[in-house]
Order: structure tokens, then C-alpha cells, then sequence
């Protein structure tokens, strides 16, 4: 039966969908056991703590604790609200939605990235137009003809003209119906301090920048003649961030997977080239560096980034400020450096894309062609000096101290000075960054790890048998297991469960959407998660010996108390009760 409301739907789209088969196309998944494991895509990780569970239908990472249902990922990844999400799966599923019993708050959160998606993607047939089909777009599309970009790239990726007008877009918005406070909060207007509003793109080139669902999230324009900035992009809006968006990405996530590598360019016109010629497992990164959460995102595509830079100083530069961010990710970063004079547009369009391939498999990993190029200019100890001063930044930022042991031992080798030397000099280094920055990040870290992990104690191995065998939970709900638990959060947990526990049907899954507590939640999800640690024929000796603890936590408070009291009697009596009670144990032994 079809569903005619939103809560039926969610229930429908979670009997339809596969969670392993969604997540696999964002992130990398190989089987574990009854799991699948990958890189978590939400937070730096070298080993893979993210697990996705095909038979409970959820996904959590041990390292970051996010997790939940299919809902949740596609929230976080694409970073959509509850009601998008819905009506995104529900497309994807062939599912009827309606929205009419959504909530108030989430309606109106979904309709403000609606309305901005509306006014990008009214913005992007705009500029095509004027590109496209007016006069006022010659002098782009002349500009597009002399670098070689074909007209079946400027469709594909939409490519625009921003006519050198006012107010051009703001009245083709108007006539649209458009709330231009709206078209300003996209970055596409700009607000007159005496009223109304102005074009804030005028007279470039415009390059449209899609999200992987293919979404106009925000712009890039450029300039055709002396402007500055050269480049102008969108400025940060709900539904685009600079730091994570790849320019491209959209087109060629499909083309990365499939070849295992992808390449990373500076601009949209080198990746639009390497397109044209073929080269299709390409990004670029909107003219900035490469960040932590663009390898985040490409590493849930492919395993190896080769990252092109100028062969300048600043590309030296560039490649010193790559190195950690790959580092703590557990990546090997590759770094291409092309002849001087040439970007990937001029270099493709001279040389042939058979060369730049070559160059790309020829690929150094980026601590090798950092050093071999710092040293090309003497081996002299003012070069060794530079190039060890050059690299404390970098070694300061690896977050796993043997990552920066290996690679202290590296750079020592390399450059020729002493292991202790290079030590000494990345002490005194992160001493003086402590001074301007405050506290030691140390420290920081020792204040947020308070919680003291609870992987192999008493409270996990408990909850773990009551979550995962319904017998267990009906008998120890009525002894008094409180006496187990020391974590405070465990606790709330198992009084959610034993609440629960002499009812027959309980529904782990009804029980992880009914709790309200984000930390409690979060246990939950974990342990159901967890394989059970308790084998069909270990789960009765394991009932048999949390009742038994419960018993000697009783009696050794009773003993305790007797002590105080100087009660001879009592306390005789509670040491033989303990006695018997040890005695099978005892004799067993």
C-alpha cells in the first residue's frame, strides 16, 4: 500500500532502502564479519571505526560517535534537513510523499535551502541565457572559444555570462517573484544602504557549482578583463561552504571510483580542460587550498589524491601545507608539479593529455617531493637549517605522535641532522606556537577525553548481553543491576532497557527512536551496532555471573557496614554468607 503521509514514508523508504548500498556510493566499504567498515567521512580517522550494519539497518563510527539510520546519513552528508532528506529518498525510492504532517520547525528549515536552491538554479538559467543567447555574452563566449572550451562543456557544466549591469539579474529575479532578501542571503545581491538592491556578479564569466546531487549551490565568476578580483566567488550561504566544496565533483565522483585515483586542480578552467580532453577523475578546489574536509570527502571515493601545484615558491609552500592535512587522515598525498610556465589548461592543451597522465602515474608522494626539491638548492647546513625550520609546521600538526616519530626520522635522514636535533627543534617549535595559541593541545585533549573509555569494563560487557539477548533482560530486571553500573550514561541506558525488560517484544529499533537522550542514543546505537560477546551457550553461565556480582557487591556493603558499626555478629555472619556464595566458584577453579 502506498503511503499518503510523511511518517508512512519514512517507514516505507526504510523497507525499501539498503543502507550498505547507499553509503557504499559515499564512502568505502570492504565486509567485516556481519559489517561493513570504512574511513568515516565526518571526522579523521587512519583505521576505519565507521561500521555500517546491514541487518540493523544503521551505521556508527566508534571514533566520532555520529550514527543512525539512513535518515541521519544523508543529513550529514549532504548536510540537508529532515524533511529534505525525506523528500530526497523518497524520490530515489519511488515512494509517495506528502508533506502535510511534517513539523513546523523542520518545515521551515527545508524551505529556506528550497529557496535558496530556487534562486541559485533561476540565477544559473539566467546566465546561461545571457551567455548563450544574447549579445552581451560575445565577449565571454569569445573568451571560451580562444581557451579551447567546446560548446558541448558549457552546457554540460552550465557555464554562464553575468551581463556588466546593476541591476540585470535583480530585476530578472523580481520578475521571477523572488524575495531578493533571499537572493542576497545566496550571495547574489547585494543591499543599497538607501533601500533595494544590486547585481553582485557583473561582467564575468560565471561557472555554477553543483553539489554531488547535482544541486546549484553556488557560483564563481571571472573576470574577462582587468577587474579585481579576478576571481569572485559566492560568499558563505546555509547551503554552501568554500571549504567543502569541490568544483566538479558532481560530474566526475563516478570516473574517480572507477579509476582509484582522483586529481586535484586549482581552478575551474583546468578542470574543465582536463575534462574536455578525457581526463575525467578531476576536482578543483575553487582556487584555495586543499582542506581536511575536502580529503574527507574524497577519501570516500578513492584511496590515493594527486594534487597539482605550481612550480613556484608558492607551490612549494603549498605542498608543505597539504602534508599533515593528508597525514592525519592516513593518506598518501601525491603531488604533480608541472613545467614552468604551464597550469593543467595550458599544459593539456599543448602537450596532449597522454603527458599530463603520465606526469599524474609518475606522481611523487608529497613529503618525497617536498624534500628532494628543497634540497636541490645545496645540502649546505643553511639549506639544512631552512628546509628543517620549513618543515616544523607541518610535523607540529600530525596529530598521532607515531606518525611524527616516523617522520622526524625521515626528515632526519634526508636532510642529514641528528634525530635528537630535529626533537629539540620541534619541542622548542610547539613551546613557542603554545605561548601564542594558550593552552598545550595536549592538555586540551586530556580535559575533552574525560570518559574514560568503557570498551572491555563491566558496564559495556553488561549492557551489551541485555541489549542483544531478550532472556538475559527479562531475568536480571529483576535483581538489582543498578549495583553493576558505574557509568552514568549506561545507567540511564539500561533503565530505559530494564523499564522495558519483562516485556516480550521488545524492539530495539522502536526503543533507539523513542529515547531523547543524545548520549544515551548514542550507546544504544553503538551496542546494537557491537556483535553480541555472549555465544547461545555462554549466555546463562553470563546471567549466572552478573547475579552472582550483585550478590557480592550486596554482601561486601553489608561486611563494610558491620566493620563500622563494630557489629562482630553481623559481620561474622555476612563473611560466611560471602563464603558460600564463593564456594562453587571455588571449587570450579
Amino acid at each position: 500500500m502506498s503511503s499518503t503521509q510523511g511518517v508512512s514514508a519514512k517507514e516505507e523508504i526504510k523497507r525499501a532502502a539498503d543502507i550498505v548500498e547507499l553509503i557504499s556510493q559515499y564512502v568505502q566499504l570492504k565486509k567485516r564479519g556481519r559489517n561493513f567498515l570504512g574511513l568515516c567521512p565526518f571526522h579523521s580517522e587512519k583505521e576505519p571505526s565507521f561500521t555500517v550494519s546491514p541487518e540493523k539497518q544503521m551505521f556508527h563510527c566508534f571514533g566520532c560517535k555520529k550514527g543512525g539510520d539512513i535518515f541521519a546519513f544523508w543529513m550529514a552528508y549532504h548536510g540537508t534537513t529532515f524533511v529534505e532528506a525525506l523528500k530526497d529518498l523518497a524520490e530515489r525510492y519511488n515512494i509517495p510523499f506528502d508533506e502535510a504532517r511534517v513539523g513546523a520547525r523542520e518545515k521551515r528549515a527545508a524551505l529556506k535551502r528550497q529557496q535558496l536552491l530556487r534562486v541559485n538554479e533561476i540565477a544559473a538559467d539566467y546566465f546561461f541565457n545571457a551567455l548563450t543567447q544574447g549579445h552581451e555574452g560575445a565577449k565571454a563566449r569569445e573568451y571560451l572559444s580562444t581557451r579551447q572550451i567546446p560548446q558541448g562543456i558549457v552546457e554540460d557544466f552550465r557555464l554562464g555570462y553575468s551581463p556588466n549591469s546593476w541591476e540585470g539579474l535583480t530585476r530578472s529575479l523580481e520578475r521571477e517573484g523572488v524575495d531578493l532578501s533571499v537572493a542576497a542571503l545566496a550571495g547574489l545581491v547585494v543591499a543599497r544602504k538607501g533601500g533595494g538592491y544590486y547585481d553582485r556578479f557583473r561582467g564575468r564569466l560565471m561557472f555554477p557549482i553543483l553539489n554531488v546531487k547535482g544541486q546549484v549551490v553556488g557560483f564563481g565568476g571571472r573576470a574577462l578583463g582587468q577587474e579585481m578580483p579576478k576571481y569572485l566567488n559566492t560568499s558563505e550561504t546555509p547551503v554552501f561552504h568554500k571549504s567543502e566544496v569541490l568544483y566538479g565533483l558532481h560530474a566526475s565522483h563516478q570516473a574517480i571510483r572507477s579509476s582509484g585515483r582522483v586529481v586535484v586542480v586549482e581552478g575551474y578552467m583546468d578542470m574543465l580542460s582536463l575534462w574536455k580532453h578525457g581526463f575525467k577523475e578531476v576536482v578543483a578546489t575553487l582556487g584555495t587550498a586543499l582542506t581536511e574536509q575536502h580529503v574527507r570527502k574524497l577519501k570516500g571515493y578513492t584511496s590515493e589524491i594527486v594534487v597539482v601545484f605550481d612550480s613556484d615558491e608558492a607551490g612549494k609552500k603549498a605542498v608543505l601545507g597539504s602534508l599533515s592535512v593528508f597525514l592525519n587522515h592516513g593518506m598518501v598525498g601525491k603531488a604533480v608539479v608541472l613545467p614552468q610556465g604551464h597550469d593543467p589548461d595550458t599544459f593539456v592543451n599543448q602537450e596532449g593529455v597522454e603527458r599530463f597522465t603520465s606526469l599524474v602515474e609518475a606522481a611523487s608522494p608529497m613529503f618525497d617531493f617536498y624534500i628532494h626539491k628543497a634540497m636541490a638548492l645545496g645540502d649546505g647546513s643553511e639549506e639544512k637549517v631552512r628546509v628543517l625550520e620549513e618543515m616544523l609546521p607541518a610535523l607540529a600538526q600530525l596529530r598521532s605522535y607515531a606518525m611524527r616519530a616516523l617522520y622526524v626520522r625521515r626528515l632526519s635522514d634526508a636532510v642529514g641532522l641528528r634525530e635528537e636535533v630535529v626533537w629539540a627543534e620541534l619541542k622548542e617549535y610547539q613551546k613557542r606556537s603554545r605561548g601564542r595559541s594558550g593552552a598545550s593541545p595536549r592538555l586540551t585533549e586530556k580535559l575533552s577525553g574525560a570518559r574514560v573509555s568503557k570498551k572491555y569494563n563491566r558496564d559495556i560487557h553488561f549492557l551489551n548481553l541485555i541489549v542483544h539477548h531478550e532472556e538475559a533482560r527479562q531475568r536480571l530486571a529483576d535483581t538489582d543491576w543498578t549495583l553493576l553500573l558505574s557509568d552514568p550514561v549506561m545507567q540511564r541506558l539500561a533503565k530505559v532497557l530494564m523499564d522495558r525488560g519483562r516485556s516480550n517484544d521488545v524492539d530495539m529499533d522502536t526503543v533507539l527512536e523513542s529515547i531523547q537522550d543524545p548520549e544515551v542514543e548514542k550507546e544504544l546505537r553503538e551496542i546494537m551496532v557491537m556483535p553480541s560477546f555472549y555465544g547461545p551457550d555462554a549466555v546463562e553461565t553470563a546471567i549466572g555471573e552478573f547475579e552472582q556480582k550483585i550478590e557480592e557487591i550486596k554482601l561486601a556493603a553489608l561486611i563494610r557496614e558491620a566493620r563500622e558499626r563494630g557489629d562482630m555478629v553481623a559481620l561474622n555472619e555476612a563473611l560466611k554468607m560471602r563464603a558460600r556464595l564463593q564456594a562453587p566458584n571455588q571449587t570450579n577453579s
